[in-house]
């Protein structure tokens, strides 16, 4: 394959990662480029990506993007809404088979105390917003908010810039900081109306925070690396509380565990391969 075409396919896969887990709370792009073992590069390509300004590439990246966002997400959210649990227990089994690799990658150096306690801070963090972020934010729709406004729109966009940079927090999301902000309800909302005005201020600033969180990122990897794993390994336990939906003893409550079993030894395996 041509080396033009290849980076092409590359920006569309990424795109595809980015709008797979976006309106998942507790997931985002940045867990699902954990779970196939690729972080370090997604960001890297992704920085290259936006500061080469090759338009084919974006183009290429947000169309992934879109088709990810309106397609393979509503199928993952169709299963969320009827087989809940199974679902949920499949992406605790990815997550915590990762697990390994991120305490791997955060203790190739020797260990800063300094990193320990922002992975404890990460964690305490997830865990207020497991028990308290719902209580946090009414998530009325856009008729409870009073209809589209000019204040309205400002929230959103600021809300959603902000949500966007943590689509690239492995257990944090976009979704979860929605929520938090109140504004989850409205996007779920808007995408399934097609409201034109509302998903335009949702796009335009999901692509400003979307940037802004890649070079910040991109950073941190070059800078930082230790910090940002012992925070993503601290994030990403603190995930498995949100995601946790409770357990049946029944046949759903069994096939469940044997799933989420089952996707805890492949990620082990797959986080376990060297994929540079």
């Amino acid at each position: 394959m041509p080396p033009a075409i290849k980076k092409i396919a590359m920006a569309f896969a990424y795109g595809l990662i980015f709008g797979f887990g976006s309106p998942i709370p507790g997931v985002s792009a940045g867990t699902m480029a954990i779970l196939l073992n690729v972080y370090d590069k997604f960001f890297k390509s992704l920085h290259t990506i936006i500061t080469k300004k090759n338009a084919p590439t974006i183009t290429s990246f947000l169309l992934g993007w879109a088709f990810g966002l309106l397609g393979i997400s509503n199928i993952m959210m169709f299963l969320f809404e009827h087989y809940g649990q199974v679902i949920s227990f499949i992406f605790m089994g990815l997550i915590l088979g990762c697990v390994p690799m991120i305490y791997k990658k955060a203790t190739i150096d020797k260990v800063k105390a300094r990193n320990v306690v922002i992975s404890v801070i990460a964690f305490l963090f997830m865990v207020f917003l497991a028990f308290f972020g719902d209580d946090m934010a009414a998530n009325n729709n856009i008729y409870q908010l009073g209809g589209v406004t000019p204040g309205l729109l400002a929230w959103i966009f600021f809300a959603s810039f902000v949500s966007s940079m943590a689509m690239l927090i492995p257990g944090v999301g976009g979704s979860l900081m929605m929520i938090v902000f109140g504004i989850y309800t409205v996007y779920i909302e808007a995408v399934s109306t097609l409201n034109v005005l509302v998903i335009a201020v949702f796009g335009i600033s999901m692509i400003f925070g979307v940037i802004a969180g890649i070079v910040i990122t991109k950073k941190l990897l070059d800078s930082f690396a230790q910090t940002l794993y012992f925070a993503i390994l601290g994030f990403i336990l603190g995930s498995l509380l949100i995601i946790y939906p409770g357990f049946s003893v029944d046949l759903e409550g069994a096939l469940s565990v044997v799933l989420g079993t089952g996707c805890f030894i492949f990620a082990y395996w797959l986080s376990a391969k060297d994929t540079d």
